[in-house]
């Protein structure tokens, strides 16, 4: 992982706004389910957010380590599932509700 990648943040409505990375419109996040490192499943972001606020839509391994480092870091965690259906069904209703506009990816499903 680069320097520049450990710097790099989910959306967060606060500071960034959502912009038009090549998936046919405006974007908050992107988001995978994945088996999580520390078993169940995740969701996690494939768009991450520069220190100047440019997206960047990352592959699935690199957005797995930028989620693994940015959890590391910040001792926020990402939504874990017990099944990749029961992650992808959450992202879905996350995305119909706005995305990333509802707050921090690592606060769903905690209020």
């Amino acid at each position: 992982m680069g320097l520049v990648d450990f710097f790099m943040e989910p959306f967060d409505k606060e500071r960034h706004e959502s912009k038009d990375v090549g998936l046919g419109g405006q974007s908050t996040e992107y988001l995978a389910t994945e088996r999580a490192p520390d078993g169940g499943f995740w969701n996690i972001p494939m768009i991450w957010y520069s220190p100047d606020g440019r997206p960047v839509k990352v592959g699935i391994d690199q957005a797995y380590q930028m989620a693994v480092e940015h959890e590391k870091r910040t001792g926020q965690k990402f939504p874990r599932y017990e099944t990749p259906g029961a992650g992808s069904f959450s992202a879905m209703n996350r995305s119909a509700m706005g995305g990333g506009q509802n707050g921090l990816l690592t606060d769903w499903g905690k209020r």
